[in-house]
């Protein structure tokens, strides 16, 4: 099995099928939850992929947190709950299913049919689905798919009809109208929260206009905006009463702006001249009427009365940007619009919900909104009511979903009333967990504080539909928790569906209980944020298991990318309250994004997408996974293959070291045996503190969420420690011929640290782990765990901890390294002994003579010098000697070649030639060749002639010849300027 060298796509093949053979998850499930009654329980929730579009390797990422960290809370013992799940309604749904059929507006999916369009939805999320399942398998993801969540699940959509009733029980349910953002492409309004996750930065129209003030002739207030179209609906000014503002002469004219505002406003103007006539209190202009700038264009506005068109207070007019002076459209603003209320003002606007401009609109009638701006720029720069027009660079709210600029618009919703208590409760629930990073918490708290009422209804197709039933006479309403209780309720029991979906759902109808007339269904379904939302509960109510709630509730861990803060994790927290009094989750991992190579946003647009089943199917998914988890899980990482193949190179290594130790230990038809029953070397000591190091590292990252820290530590113990270090060190060790004692010791060692490594491996790169794990530790463990994943948490018990000889072995290495480098500068390469060195013990250090000795010995090993002896001062021929330190000791190198170090060295340079022809060859490392002819010219010659039986032990050859000439086929390279030609003769 370990023929070769690594290559990804053979392993996971082999692993994959490994696994569904021998139904390892499902082993492993029962091991962990079934079997372990008394231990306690790791609840994860599944933030759920929404089922309309493939797996992209930012999704992967995400997903290869959420595995680390279950598969390492397997290994510590815990009982894992580790349902999936998947969201499966809302507007992303239907957006897919809309670009599929060619359809372009609510009004087409009407005239297709809403029962032909829903069954659509159903079958896109039904492939969707297969895919995404096939891929999370595919990146090694563990979790119940057979019994995943689905939000369309009737049984998970009565949770949510439980949730909303429980919200209208304790009074935050309410009908309003109010203005919310709303997306013309969609035909929906949205909530605060999905507002938030569409910003973009924009560059928008920046507009300085003036509104004629009636009884002051050629008197303008002047006002600014960056939504130009929304003068059309304009029905107020608005000031702040305890502000000072000025009159300004500008030429035949007088301009009214805050006084705070006026050097700024000037100068962006380029207002050069004018004068301060006068100088009032904003309450002072209170009351003030004013012309409509488009009143001519805008025919419904010459029918107004005060208070329409009048100067309004109010404390919300900032002084940092525009004028002082804030134009006020009811219709089309949150804050615009309770002024409005305040003050008799109706929201009314001749924009319709599509985004186009209705009849009323007068001279802007059918044009879309954006269009209607440049429209209102040029009749007000027509009527000389235009001060300004330039363009400002800001943030501006597009659909989450579609990429549509939205606006903001009054309309008939459902709200869930967040009061005050409620907020503050949800907010010391935030301070309570544990984020990561740490910083986050003040971001989710924040936002909390400043959360407005949800916006609960979409006036869409594929959802959740709202519980409420309306009586079509007196408009008493109802609101249904189940679909049992429908059933009890409805004037025809048969007619409640079994799937309550639209458009069957809203065929029921109820008796209005307070005047006995009919009631019919609200035509909303919810925000499909509320269905993931209410996920801490319906996922289990799905398969009747709400007696797991008490054990599960409030879940271990939860996470998702960093925006869910006002998504997931936001509407988690909301309905967790409202419902339960408390918050469904106690820590939370946020990540980041991933980009391209470049360090771009990835999407289907530019072409840049690395969809992650392409990847794995040509790449592998463990060098994926590795790569992936090397950053902090919520930073941005650029995605670069080259970085991929680096971690794929650190694979490799371990790869390698596990087919080192094979190869060996079958050769010496070794048997596994813990370190304690062997006579342990210093580097052998050292090894195994280092491994007790590494996993103290890895078990700290991992619970913490620093998984990137867990991959460095790996990567450390693997490569640095393990590979360039360990066995460096005890490769002279196995390659003695007979059994000793210290070969049986590096052996254990080495086996133990191995074993372990995958263990720790195990929860990062699973495939490759599993594979070494059944190549390796059960060759010569038949009786081991059946998989790499039933094993317990690798720990080193303390009696194998000897710090005092890993103190004195870390000394020496770093000596070591020094004298490498040493070695570099001078040019004289690691395979060429040096002849001597010398250790002491600093003044005053506690390094006792026995772990001095340890660390001469290692020294020797590590950096090849042929003598380190062990001095209580300088030795004699120290003058001429390069002198280092380390923190206890002082050491002497004689860094001087002699004739004799020198011709071994080259004889070394010739036994790594011929290793090469053994490869090549692909010579088992127990057969011994026959001949080794050795062409050499020079001092290489004469290295060979007198290392003759060095080169043979090492090469494993029966003998060397010298030959005359080069000989025929022979490989050829220069070293030190003399000419080498080997041949093989296996």
């Amino acid at each position: 099995m370990l023929k070769g060298g690594y290559d990804p796509l053979k392993v996971e093949e082999w692993v994959l099928r490994f696994w569904e053979e021998n139904r390892v998850y499902e082993k492993v499930k029962r091991k962990t939850w079934d079997e372990r009654r008394d231990a306690p329980v790791f609840a994860f929730l599944e933030g759920p992929p929404t089922a309309n579009g493939f797996m992209h390797v930012g999704h992967a990422r995400g997903r290869t947190l959420k595995d680390v960290k279950l598969r390492y809370a397997r290994m510590r013992g815990y009982r894992v709950w580790d349902q999936a799940g998947w969201d499966t309604q809302g507007l992303p749904v239907e957006l897919e299913v809309e670009k599929r059929l060619g359809l372009r507006s609510k009004k087409e999916i009407e005239e297709y049919g809403v029962e032909r369009f829903v069954e659509e939805c159903r079958r896109l999320v039904d492939y969707y689905i297969e895919h995404w399942e096939r891929a999370s398998k595919r990146l090694g993801l563990w979790l119940d798919y057979q019994h995943a969540y689905q939000t369309r699940d009737p049984r998970y959509i009565e949770a949510v009809w439980e949730f909303v009733k429980r919200a209208h029980e304790k009074g935050l349910l309410y009908e309003g109208r109010r203005v919310v953002p709303r997306c013309p492409r969609c035909g929906t309004a949205l909530s605060s929260h999905e507002l938030a996750q569409g910003y973009e930065e924009v560059v928008d129209p920046s507009v300085y206009f003036k509104l004629p003030l009636e009884g002051l002739q050629d008197t303008y207030l002047v006002a600014w905006t960056t939504t130009p179209w929304t003068i059309i609906a304009n029905e107020a000014a608005v000031v702040h009463p305890e502000e000072w503002y000025v009159f300004v002469a500008v030429g035949d004219e007088v301009w009214v702006v805050a006084e705070k505002r006026l050097e700024t406003f000037a100068k962006e103007v380029g207002l050069e001249r004018y004068t301060v006539i006068d100088r009032v209190k904003g309450s002072s202009l209170v009351g003030m009427r004013y012309r409509h700038p488009l009143a001519e264009e805008v025919p419904y506005h010459q029918r107004h009365e005060p208070p329409y068109h009048t100067v309004l207070p109010a404390d919300w007019v900032s002084m940092e940007d525009g004028t002082g002076i804030v134009h006020a459209a009811p219709a089309h603003g949150p804050e615009d619009f309770e002024l409005g209320q305040k003050h008799g003002l109706e929201a009314y606007t001749p924009l319709r919900e599509d985004g186009v401009f209705g009849d009323d609109a007068g001279a802007f009638k059918g044009l879309w909104f954006e269009d209607a701006s440049r429209k209102v720029v040029e009749v007000l720069k027509g009527k000389g009511l235009l001060v300004h027009a330039s363009t400002v660079k800001h943030e501006y709210p597009f659909c989450w979903r579609c990429g549509t600029r939205l606006f903001y618009y009054a309309s008939r919703q459902w709200f869930i009333r967040l009061t005050d208590e409620l907020k503050k409760k949800m907010a010391d629930e935030v301070y309570s967990m544990r984020w990561a990073p740490s910083w986050a918490v003040k971001r989710m708290g924040d936002w909390v504080e400043n959360a407005r009422d949800w916006c609960i209804s979409r006036e869409r197709y594929w959802g959740t539909p709202l519980p409420v039933w309306r009586c079509t006479g007196c408009g008493h309403t109802v609101v249904v928790g189940s679909l049992e209780e429908l059933r009890r309720l409805a004037l025809d029991p048969e007619s409640v569906p079994e799937d309550p979906h639209r458009p069957y759902i809203d065929r029921v109808e109820l008796r209005c209980p307070s005047c006995g007339g009919v009631m019919k269904r609200e035509p909303f379904v919810v925000d499909v944020w509320m269905d993931s939302g209410v996920a801490h509960t319906a996922a289990l109510q799905q398969y009747g298991w709400l007696s797991l709630w008490d054990r599960l509730y409030p879940y271990t861990w939860i996470t998702e990318a960093a925006d869910q803060t006002r998504g997931w994790f936001y509407t988690l927290l909301v309905t967790g309250v409202v419902w339960h009094g408390r918050a469904p989750y106690r820590s939370v991992l946020l990540q980041g994004h991933v980009l391209d190579k470049h360090g771009k946003k990835m999407s289907k647009s530019k072409g840049n997408v690395i969809w992650a089943m392409d990847w794995m199917e040509k790449n592998g998914a463990d060098p994926m996974r590795i790569f992936l988890l090397s950053r902090a899980p919520w930073d941005s990482i650029n995605f670069d293959p080259d970085e991929v193949k680096r971690y794929q190179g650190y694979l490799n290594i371990l790869w390698n070291t596990v087919k080192f130790a094979d190869t060996y230990m079958e050769l010496d038809q070794w048997k596994p045996k813990p370190p304690s029953e062997a006579r342990l070397q210093a580097e052998d000591r050292w090894m195994l503190y280092k491994l007790s190091e590494a996993l103290r590292r890895v078990e700290e990252a991992i619970e913490s969420d620093n998984m990137h820290q867990a991959v460095q530590a790996l990567v450390d113990l693997v490569v640095e420690q393990l590979s360039h270090r360990y066995i460096p060190l005890i490769r002279p060790r196995v390659w003695e011929e007979e059994a000793t004692e210290s070969k049986d010791a590096a052996y254990a060692t080495l086996y133990y640290v191995l074993k372990a490594a995958l263990a720790a491996m195990a929860p990062v790169t699973p495939f490759l782990a599993e594979y070494l794990y059944q190549a390796f530790i059960r060759k010569y463990e038949p009786e081991a765990p059946e998989s790499v994943h039933m094993l317990q948490w690798p720990s080193v018990p303390r009696e194998l901890l000897d710090e005092e000889s890993y103190r004195a072995v870390e000394e020496a290495l770093d000596a070591a390294e020094k004298v490498l480098a040493l070695r570099s500068e001078r040019r004289l390469k690691r395979r060429w002994p040096l002849r001597r060195a010398a250790v002491a013990a600093k003044p005053g250090t506690m390094l006792s003579a026995s772990r001095l000795r340890e660390a001469a010995e290692v020294l020797a090993k590590f950096a090849n010098i042929k003598a380190v002896e062990v001095v209580e001062g300088e030795p004699e021929w120290a003058a001429g000697a390069e002198k280092l330190e380390t923190d206890s000791m002082v050491v002497y190198v004689d860094m001087e070649l002699d004739e004799e170090t020198l011709l071994e060295g080259l004889a070394r340079e010739v036994i790594r030639r011929a290793q090469v022809l053994r490869k090549e060859l692909d010579l088992p490392v127990d057969h011994t060749a026959k001949k080794l002819l050795v062409y050499a010219t020079g001092r290489l010659r004469s290295a060979v002639e007198r290392y003759m039986e060095l080169i043979a032990r090492e090469v494993r050859v029966e003998q060397v010849e010298l030959a005359a000439e080069p000989p025929a086929g022979g490989k050829r390279w220069r070293i030190e300027g003399e000419e080498l030609v080997v041949a093989l003769e296996p």
